[in-house]
């Protein structure tokens, strides 16, 4: 079955925003900006994907904007529709404002619960005439039937140096065995380190870039983030 959510439109709020970039994406409390990539863990039998925000932090107001998704790899995973101001079926929006009452809108993006998938990579872009953002956007499926109900709260894990040359550490605390997820900016998965209690890994021969890393496994996830390779 296929279902489409409605929009949330969210109230004003402070998100700290990079004084050059004061346009970007917030997900699972992490802002992401124009480059970047975001990785959401979804159930293998999800519907939607709730809530990746865009967020203005500029006094202006943002007219005839339009939100695209593109694909750039599918490995069974199906986005179908999205929603913004309206519920589409497709992955283009109708053009519609953001005014000064708000300085964020959801986008809810519907997926098909009956295509067996573990992943699917697309670019969404916000954009009109005289501004485009971009993210690239890895949905990462289970491969079991846990779900995300259980989610790893208490784990915690941190890159450094952050940014880093080539190689760098991760420091990590997690209740029962995991995996250390890295992901490259068009939304591949490039390294994944089996990790359990608490511990540092050592990860190197990584190229300049932006990558995106956290913990995932059957049965938790945690908060995915940013790190800068030069």
């Amino acid at each position: 079955m296929k279902k489409i959510l409605s929009l949330a439109m969210l109230l004003c709020g402070f998100v700290a925003l990079n004084a050059q970039n004061q346009i970007g994406f917030l997900y699972n409390g992490t802002t992401y900006q124009n480059g970047d990539t975001i990785v959401v863990i979804c159930e293998k039998t999800a519907t939607s994907i709730e809530s990746i925000d865009f967020v203005n932090q500029t006094p202006n107001v943002l007219n005839n904007l339009v939100v695209t998704l593109t694909e750039v790899e599918r490995n069974g995973f199906e986005a179908w529709g999205l929603c913004t101001t309206q519920c589409v079926m497709g992955l283009t929006s109708s053009p519609f404002n953001l005014t000064e009452s708000f300085t964020n809108f959801s986008i809810d993006i519907s997926i098909d619960q009956n295509v067996e998938r573990p992943y699917g990579v697309y670019t969404m872009t916000v954009s009109n005439a005289t501004l485009s953002c971009s993210v690239v956007v890895r949905f990462q499926a289970y491969t079991d039937n846990v779900g995300i109900d259980n989610v790893l709260a208490n784990g915690s894990v941190k890159a450094y140096p952050n940014p880093a040359a080539d190689q760098f550490s991760v420091s990590y605390s997690v209740e029962q065995p995991a995996t250390l997820a890295i992901y490259d900016a068009q939304g591949r998965q490039i390294r994944q380190i089996p990790i359990s209690g608490n511990g540092i890994a050592q990860v190197n021969g990584l190229p300049a870039g932006v990558y995106a890393y956290g913990i995932v496994s059957g049965k938790h996830r945690g908060q995915m983030q940013k790190l800068v390779v030069k």
